[in-house]
């Protein structure tokens, strides 16, 4: 927002005192322009929230869980890339546990690891799946969903039956907007989340500003290539490290699994998204260069600033008084002597 600084001149006696008035007014608003410039606690302000995720009710009694991808490499509509998606996408759960674990413990969590295999190229590496996913063009206008998850569970176990299968579409519901890949990862990285055990969360926004990846909705416009990655939430992980806290015995599952629960975040553990190191640190490099953006803003401005009260300055030090009226004075001797006659 720009600011107008009017400056009433007195041309008949400039003094060096209000030119430095001058300067003294052009300088404090450059330093005001700075702080807003620099300092924005409103963007970095964030409400505390009551969020909470509810558990499906099951858990695997295995850590090391199968996945084996079906693309439909036959259908015009689906893109090769997908299946590196879903892979991805589960890749990126398993880094996502060892940041949050880093941070806050339970680290038994790293006991868990994804086997992914591709049907026709490597699925007898994984021999009969945990989890199968496949792909459909899209779910139709009767239904809002770009990704379904179908689990089944032990009748009063807690426990996982396999297979667990993931439907992923290409097109969102009205079939005429395609999925990015980042979409697609997206999409995939939630419902394996549902594989994994975790039901939806109850807000859409975290405290630090991101997608909540569990939240029922996706947040983002389908097949906008601005689209950035969601990452599993605190609150997420938080959870997950409890449907899965029979890791913490070294001998393994035993007894019961794990029934339906509804989590939120204890004191202790901020809410945020848990995003990979690789892109913390990608993230940290874009902000750093954001700042030195911003920092450079501020020189030009600053030197503006400078320069324009410099210029000022100088122009206010040339300008002459007005003359002051003068009266001449003149010495005015005795009367000169006049001639006459002298009468006698």
């Amino acid at each position: 927002m720009g600011k107008s600084l009017q400056t009433t001149h007195n041309t008949t006696a400039p003094s060096s005192g209000k030119s430095g008035l001058a300067l003294r007014m052009l300088f404090l608003l450059g330093i005001l322009l700075v702080m807003t410039t620099w300092f924005n606690p409103a963007s970095n302000t964030h409400a505390a929230t009551g969020a909470e995720i509810p558990t499906e009710g099951g858990t695997w009694t295995n850590p090391t869980i199968s996945i084996v991808i079906t693309p439909a490499s036959n259908m015009p509509w689906f893109e090769a890339s997908y299946t590196y998606d879903v892979n991805y996408a589960i890749t990126r759960w398993a880094k996502s546990i060892i940041a949050y674990t880093d941070a806050y413990g339970s680290y038994y969590l790293r006991k868990l690891s994804f086997v992914t295999c591709v049907s026709g190229v490597n699925d007898t590496l994984c021999g009969t799946p945990d989890i199968r996913v496949q792909f459909i063009q899209s779910f139709g206008s009767e239904s809002a969903g770009l990704g379904l998850t179908s689990l089944r569970i032990q009748q009063n176990s807690g426990i996982f039956v396999i297979p667990t299968t993931t439907t992923l579409a290409a097109y969102d519901p009205t079939n005429t907007t395609q999925l990015t890949d980042t979409d697609m990862i997206n999409i995939a990285g939630h419902e394996f989340g549902h594989a994994l055990g975790l039901n939806h969360a109850t807000v859409s926004i975290t405290d630090d500003g991101t997608f909540e990846l569990m939240f029922l909705s996706y947040g983002q416009a389908v097949g906008n290539p601005r689209n950035s990655l969601e990452a599993p939430s605190t609150l997420d992980m938080y959870a997950l490290s409890n449907v899965y806290d029979w890791l913490v015995n070294p001998s393994g599952f035993s007894g019961t699994g794990h029934f339906a629960t509804v989590y939120s975040l204890p004191p202790g553990i901020a809410y945020g998204s848990v995003y990979p190191y690789s892109e913390q640190i990608q993230t940290l490099q874009d902000s750093i260069n954001q700042l030195r953006l911003e920092i450079l803003i501020v020189a030009v401005v600053a030197g503006f600033l400078l320069a324009v009260a410099l210029v000022l300055g100088i122009l206010l030090a040339r300008k002459k008084p007005d003359q002051a009226q003068t009266v001449s004075w003149q010495i005015v001797g005795p009367p000169a002597p006049v001639e006459g006659m002298w009468v006698f």
